[in-house]
């Protein structure tokens, strides 16, 4: 729970908005303050006793796309943040302009970007899946208390039909289990259809939440009345939100092929 201090120190550094989410998993808020605002909100949670009981747990057809990585080479492990991850790890973010029917925002990031996010990641647990020495996928996981965040998955959209992703989820729950992370976080559920039905398949569950926002500036106060610091998918129905993604996508496409078109060659 936020305290005074650092309430002053957001307003110092000129912070509108601080917003936090209960940890109800394992710190619940019995007592929140009254001038905070509640939103409802969710994550995809995947809570891990053995991998044993996980394999059991997510089925036969997962478990079948775990065994195809394995049988098609695909091999998976924990690595330390070095240089020549940040290489690979590149050249995976600009393999495709586009992934999952938008624009992939990562793409065109240049290399010293990356060397800088991947040598200096703290609290994270880099899980690399390779093909023939080549790094063709790999998990970026953030420690918290007794739990880790899957910041990023990502794996060659080349090699897409060896079940990359399956193999490292496998070892990332195969890591926690080994390692006492009793949870493992994977996003919020409700704004990607395909990827929702993919968390299922591996265990994950729509844990709902609350979001609680604390206005600091007048700005920020005006703000919220009108309902303006939500995001815009946020703020429809979910209904509305589902039947508008193709639309969302083909916009996003679109503006990243006209982009590419106008750079010089």
């Amino acid at each position: 729970m936020p305290d005074e201090a650092l309430i002053e120190r957001l307003k110092l550094e000129g912070i509108d908005i601080f917003t936090f989410i209960e940890r109800r998993w394992c710190c619940p808020i019995t007592d929140p303050d009254r001038s905070w605002l509640k939103s409802e909100d969710n994550i995809a949670l995947l809570e891990i006793s053995t991998y044993e009981d996980w394999l059991r747990v997510i089925g036969k057809k997962t478990r079948n796309m775990i065994r195809k990585a394995e049988k098609t080479g695909v091999s998976t492990k924990v690595v330390e943040p070095a240089e020549e991850l940040a290489t690979d790890i590149w050249k995976i973010y600009n393999e495709t302009p586009i992934r999952q029917e938008r624009a992939f925002p990562h793409y065109g990031i240049t290399l010293e970007t990356v060397k800088r996010n991947v040598l200096g990641s703290r609290d994270s647990t880099f899980v690399a899946a390779y093909l023939h020495d080549e790094l063709v996928g790999f998990v970026q996981l953030v420690h918290g208390d007794r739990i880790a965040i899957i910041s990023q998955i990502l794996s060659l959209q080349k090699r897409w039909d060896k079940a990359i992703n399956n193999a490292l989820i496998a070892k990332t729950v195969e890591y926690c289990a080994a390692n006492g992370i009793q949870f493992i976080m994977y996003g919020r559920m409700g704004n990607h259809p395909t990827l929702d039905r993919f968390k299922e398949s591996n265990g994950c569950f729509k844990f709902p939440l609350i979001r609680f926002s604390m206005p600091l500036t007048t700005k920020a106060k005006i703000a919220v009345k009108l309902g303006l610091h939500k995001d815009l998918k946020d703020r429809l129905p979910q209904l509305l939100k589902t039947r508008l993604i193709p639309f969302y996508n083909w916009i996003s496409r679109t503006q990243v092929k006209l982009k590419l078109a106008a750079k010089p060659r």
